[in-house]
């Protein structure tokens, strides 16, 4: 018959198997030494983890904070036109636009070498609060670039037009025209004491 130390060792030997331990003919004694050794394990397994967690979660906040920039410089407010290595904020986007307007588009024209001649039912004036019915814009083409949608006649739009004529004019038409209508009118008091970045200054 086994003795009870046996049968002690061999029930240590079961134990220290199933949890992934010291396997084989381990003297008794040692058992004690492998249970903080095992115990261990789960807690660095649990800082990596935590570490990796870490690292994914700031990576997607990078992640997401590239998408919004990337998202925000196709169009507009904050295009965030880079030039110099300066972006605007909203309320300069504003302040360096000579025309805000939303209307229908009656007319598109070729003007001069990537110049196109716009004319434009204006429906609502936001800058300035007041103006002509109709007005004929000289603006950069922009299907020179393509970096925004082309401009087709009896569209309706939301136009920024800034003040520097080399700058091409943004445009938004249908939910994106009534969110930008609102986030620049919410905007406009801001853009009055707002000066124009010299970036986006017209000089001459």
């Amino acid at each position: 018959m086994a003795s009870q130390n046996e049968t002690d060792e061999d029930a240590v030997r079961r134990a220290l198997r199933m949890i992934g331990g010291e396997a084989g003919r381990a003297d008794p004694g040692s058992a004690p030494a492998q249970e903080p050794v095992s115990l261990a394990k789960p807690r660095r397994r649990r800082r990596v983890v935590a570490v990796s967690l870490a690292a994914a979660a700031a990576a997607a906040a990078a992640c997401i904070a590239v998408t919004v920039s990337v998202m925000s410089g196709s169009s507009g407010p904050a295009s965030r036109e880079e030039q110099n290595g300066q972006g605007q904020t909203l309320a300069e986007w504003i302040a360096c636009a000579r025309t805000i307007a939303v209307g229908d588009v009656s007319e598109v024209r070729p003007s001069s070498k990537g110049r196109i001649t716009v004319g434009l039912d204006v429906a609502d004036w936001i800058k300035p609060s007041h103006g002509d019915s109709r007005i004929t814009l000289d603006l950069v083409d922009p299907r020179v670039t393509e970096a925004r949608p082309p401009i087709e006649k009896g569209q309706h739009l939301l136009m920024v037009v800034p003040e520097r004529s080399d700058q091409e004019t943004s445009t938004f038409e249908g939910a994106e025209l009534t969110q930008y209508r609102s986030t620049i009118t919410k905007a406009l008091g801001k853009a009055e004491h707002t000066a124009c970045p010299h970036p986006w200054r017209q000089t001459s």
